[in-house]
């Protein structure tokens, strides 16, 4: 599968354990191994220990949420969560680590309103929620933002709420923490029901730092990403304007090292009124990213991100022509640098997937399933890998193989949630590539339905968005097929599982409502 890519303000993607140990077949055994001295003490899963700890202490609870499989979590593992200053700053907090495939943590991950791998929440000891940062941003920028956050004890929800109305009364604090929030992944948990692209214009209006008006005023604009509206003239200026002031800010380039990545080739399309421009504003975007990841510890990995990036914004400018020779040898050869400098199991599971999206960006398949091939052989988690293989083959019209690929990775597969996703990912194949096989599909959905056995009280978040976008599959596919006694039998099998795996009011009536609707 695709690496998922950190930047989405409206919806998201897209995992790990404690710091400084390899990725475990075991999640659970792996939160529960512990700490050595250098190493983050973390509280593993057990959040209502934490919040007793720090209403004891009036320290802040550090809630990190991610799996081991999640290339951007393994990120943090391999930089972040080694820094000896930043596990210094942890102690200032109560730090829970929450894999999303230990026991009830679906349900704590939709209690706390988490949508995507990984993410970082500061809490009071009351549970109100100081500020959660994307975990994919800059360590240098996480460890700031948390540094600001430690001390604070004032909701994010309540600033918001003054520097909407009264714009003069927020401090520099609370301007630099509505700033670091994560509106990335997850603008609409804090905008509530305003459109986030609006709240974030109004707040770039009324911000007093030049800066945090050019971070508020990004923000916006990949909010409002998915218009299709063409720009007027006025806003292309505007646009580029404030495109031009941040690549020019260094310090700014890096607190939206995300943003400019996976937005910057959409912002310039935006800025750009002719191809002169485009091709300008995309040189200097390019030599902004570069000249930031080369200040990261991982520079070989980061400088995948930027030739994703100038390949996006050349097939952007250039759909028609082939990507030049001289592209093409840069990318394997970022691809080659990145590959050898992986050395640990985090780094490489890290860095990988974006090696492959590299390598299928210039249409190489066969070094892109060579890469993955010699992984399985590294990897702990070698599933995470196969449905990429299995889309490989798809791709070339091998359908048995990509069919065994999905399957290897749903018998892989380690822990409850994970392996909901990974089984859906196995149906939905079989739906797409194998429709009229109605008994395999239905085998397997049922096998599917059984994982939930494994999961007391696990219909929640992402088990529960897996199981209702397989629904609509299978709806989908029944009314082609005929299926409908199939959806019947399934549903009633769902329905032994539910009393178990969905036990509260709200999952229990979506669990009963599968495949009904």
């Amino acid at each position: 599968m695709r690496a998922a890519l950190p930047f989405t303000l409206l919806a998201l993607c897209a995992a790990l354990a404690a710091c400084q140990q390899a990725p475990s077949a075991n999640p659970v055994a792996t939160a529960q191994a512990a700490p050595a001295a250098e190493e983050i003490a973390w509280r593993h899963g057990d959040v209502e220990d934490a919040f007793a700890d720090a209403q004891q202490s009036g320290k802040p609870v550090l809630l990190y949420w991610g799996a081991v499989w999640c290339p951007p979590c393994n990120k943090l593992k391999a930089t972040l969560f080694r820094d000896p200053a930043f596990i210094a700053l942890t102690r200032q907090y109560v730090p829970v680590y929450l894999d999303g495939d230990q026991e009830g943590a679906q349900a704590l991950g939709e209690q706390f309103g988490v949508r995507g791998y990984p993410t970082l929440i500061v809490l009071d000891p009351q549970r109100r929620e100081i500020t959660r940062l994307a975990g994919g941003n800059d360590s240098a920028e996480l460890t700031r933002a948390l540094t600001l956050a430690a001390k604070r004890r004032t909701a994010v929800a309540d600033v918001l709420r003054v520097a909407v109305v009264s714009p003069e009364r927020v401090s520099e604090d609370d301007w630099r923490v509505l700033g670091d929030y994560g509106w990335e992944v997850d603008a609409s948990r804090l905008s509530g029901l305003r459109d986030p692209a609006t709240l974030l214009q109004q707040l770039a209006t009324a911000a007093p730092d030049p800066a945090l008006q050019r971070r508020f005023g990004l923000l916006a604009l990949g909010a409002d990403a998915r218009s299709t509206a063409v720009p007027t003239a006025q806003a292309r200026d505007r646009t580029r304007e404030l495109l031009v002031a941040v690549l020019a800010a260094p310090a700014e380039v890096r607190a939206n090292r995300d943003l400019l990545g996976y937005q910057g080739p959409a912002l310039v399309a935006r800025a750009a009124a002719t191809p002169a421009q485009a091709d300008a504003l995309g040189a200097q975007l390019l030599a902004a990213l570069e000249r930031a990841d080369a200040t990261q510890d991982n520079a070989a990995d980061a400088r995948l991100s930027s030739v994703i990036t100038e390949l996006t914004l050349f097939k952007q400018e250039h759909p028609q022509t082939p990507v030049p020779a001289a592209l093409l040898e840069k990318a394997h050869a970022r691809v080659a640098a990145a590959d050898a400098a992986a050395r640990t199991p985090h780094e490489r599971q890290a860095t990988i997937s974006s090696a492959v999206h590299v390598l299928r960006e210039i249409d190489d398949a066969g070094a892109a399933e060579q890469l993955l091939l010699a992984e399985l052989e590294r990897s702990q988690t070698p599933y995470y890998y196969m449905p990429e293989l299995a889309e490989l083959a798809e791709a070339r019209g091998d359908t048995a193989a990509a069919l065994e690929w999905l399957r290897k990775a749903y018998d892989g597969a380690q822990g409850p949630a994970t392996r909901v996703q990974w089984g859906v990912l196995y149906v939905e194949g079989l739906v797409r590539l194998q429709p009229g096989d109605g008994e395999a599909i239905e085998r397997a959905t049922a096998q599917v339905i059984a994982e939930l056995d494994a999961q007391p009280a696990g219909y929640h978040q992402r088990t529960r968005q897996r199981f209702e976008r397989l629904a609509g599959t299978l709806q989908a596919w029944s009314g082609q097929h005929h299926g409908k006694a199939t959806l019947g039998r399934l549903q009633a099998r769902m329905g032994e599982s539910c009393a178990k795996a969905a036990p509260g009011a709200d999952a229990g009536a979506a669990c009963s409502r599968w495949l009904k609707g």
